[in-house]
């Protein structure tokens, strides 16, 4: 699409209207997002309102039973998961689940495919989650936070469509980047876009900030999933995870790194152990 034939900029009201106009997450995701002592319900009561939904169970399961944790086809249950994984882990796949099912129902316009960007977004996610056993961070917060670090590109594409045409047209062939392109068209980044929904969703602040800064990691707390988030999101790049521009591997922000306080020694023997489950991950979150 030609600058002349894309609308002018949307306001915000009108971003924030098409964007509170997408898809909410399930009930029980959201009851689990809700209540900071929900830890100390009993392990019964909650598993059924996670089941009740199967749809979203059955994807979590399938995480679950992945070698992304070691015990494949060990857990039959939603109850099996939480005893043999703890409520964190189970929380965090739930999420991540209910996630995926929100947003595989949209439409994105031409040009962008959602087939990349999952593959993208998960490689985000298992990268992430590797990055923070080896700082000592929390893993599961992590993995979430790099499977929704994008998602403002597939909320401007479905809710801006022209818009995001023009967008990823001025993109390719490395005219701009993606974020200078996203400003030109639309006056806001997909990181912008995805904090948003990430606030009319309820995540945590945590992961909105993660969303929110992803590209610009200088401008977070040091003790925040932004680091983690922002190197996962180069390691996917430099992986060949797919990304739905094929852009460059970005370059790492020294301050993100040296936060992290990992070096490449440690890492480098992970970089197999994260190829290998990044198939399998897909496969359990898509299918």
């Amino acid at each position: 699409m030609s600058p002349q034939a894309c609308p002018p900029p949307p306001d915000r009201d009108t971003v924030a209207a098409r964007i509170a106009a997408l898809p909410s997450l399930p009930s029980v995701a959201a009851e689990l997002l809700s209540g900071d002592a929900i830890e100390e319900l009993d392990v019964a009561p909650l598993a059924r309102r996670i089941a009740a939904d199967q749809v979203l169970a059955a994807r979590a399961l399938r995480v679950a039973n992945s070698p992304f944790y070691g015990m494949p086809g060990m857990v039959g249950s939603i109850q099996e998961a939480i005893v043999v994984l703890g409520f964190r882990a189970v929380r965090s796949l739930v999420i991540s689940a209910a996630a995926v099912q929100a947003l595989a129902s949209l439409k994105p316009g031409r040009n962008f495919s959602p087939r990349t960007f999952w593959r993208h977004s998960v490689g985000t996610a298992v990268a992430a989650r590797h990055l923070a056993m080896l700082s000592g961070r929390n893993a599961e917060a992590a993995f979430t936070a790099g499977l929704l670090h994008d998602i403002g590109q597939l909320v401007l594409c479905v809710a801006f469509p022209r818009h995001y045409v023009a967008v990823l047209a001025r993109s390719q062939g490395h005219e701009l980047p993606l974020v200078a392109a996203e400003l030109e068209y639309l006056g806001l980044t997909h990181a912008e876009a995805g904090a948003m929904l990430a606030t009319r969703w309820g995540l945590p602040q945590s992961m909105r900030e993660a969303i929110a800064l992803h590209h610009q990691p200088d401008e977070a707390r040091a003790d925040s999933l932004v680091d983690l988030t922002h190197v996962a999101n180069v390691l996917a790049h430099g992986l060949e995870f797919s990304t739905p521009l094929e852009e460059p591997v970005p370059p790492i922000s020294d301050t993100a790194w040296n936060r992290l306080n990992i070096d490449w020694a440690r890492l480098a023997p992970t970089l197999d152990q994260i190829a290998n489950e990044f198939e399998d991950t897909l496969h359990a979150l898509l299918a």
